[in-house]
């Protein structure tokens, strides 16, 4: 591994460019965290029955920062390692290795963590990092459209190896008030009045949620179901209901593929 691959970017700051710290980890990362499955045993009947849906746990990182340059005192090396604290336990914020630039886990410092000297002359100081199962893409796929008429659809290219939530966003870009939005059969959403430059915001990421502006839009919903996006083209069709007057809306689709 490269130098320049070593490091790590959290809470928007770097390990080494902007700390002055070189890490290395302590027994390799996980790739495939754990996975508890729907699997159940029936009596008189081998093995057991797979059914959908399953649980990711969370993911260990775990290394050891050092400094780059020895501290000439304790006081000084002390100075550092508070700045180190405070940008460490800021909760859970991006989590964004050299080796992988274009994606992030979202993590948190979950363990108590001792400096010494025992091993390095210039002082270490072990961390463990507890990120959230999926590594995400920095860069979102996102496609737009616009239309006059009441069905449109949109195509999005996504790139992931887990499937991805969507996010839908229409804007009335007409004189008409736009009073249902339908996305298949899975979500429908009806008798609201979406006006001239407001914009519905429907995100599949969970916790999932409908939002005009910043007022819950779920009350307007009749159907409400998860849509993930598989990696590739995907065909998002978008129906709209409006009121009387001249029709437009601007359609945006947008996925942020996870690993």
């Amino acid at each position: 591994m490269l130098l320049r691959e070593t490091g790590f970017s959290f809470n928007g700051r770097h390990s080494r460019n902007d700390m002055g710290l070189l890490y290395a980890e302590k027994e390799g990362h996980t790739i495939i965290p754990k996975i508890k499955r729907n699997s159940y045993e029936i009596a008189g009947v081998s093995g057991t029955v797979l059914l959908d849906g399953e649980q990711w746990e969370t993911i260990p990182f775990e290394g050891t920062l050092y400094p780059a340059i020895e501290r000439g005192t304790q006081g000084e090396a002390q100075y550092l390692l508070r700045q180190v604290a405070a940008w460490l336990t800021a909760g859970r914020c991006r989590l964004i290795f050299d080796y992988e630039p274009d994606k992030y886990y979202l993590a948190e410092l979950s363990a108590a963590s001792k400096w010494s000297l025992k091993n390095w002359f210039g002082g270490e100081l072990p961390i463990r990092f507890d990120a959230q199962p999926f590594a995400y893409n920095v860069n979102e796929n996102s496609a737009t459209v616009s239309t006059t008429g009441t069905t449109a659809t949109v195509t999005l290219n996504v790139s992931t190896g887990q499937k991805a939530p969507l996010k839908l966003q229409v804007k009335n870009t007409g004189a008409a008030p736009i009073t249902g939005v339908q996305i298949g059969s899975r979500v429908v959403l009806s008798g609201m009045s979406l006006a001239n430059g407001q914009t519905l915001t429907i995100d599949m990421e969970p916790p999932i949620g409908a939002v005009i502006g910043s007022t819950n839009a779920l009350p307007y919903a009749t159907a409400f179901a998860p849509i993930l996006l598989n990696s590739g083209s995907n065909a998002i069709t978008v129906t709209l209901t409006y009121g009387s007057g001249t029709k437009g809306a601007q359609i945006t689709a947008s996925a942020r593929g996870r690993w």
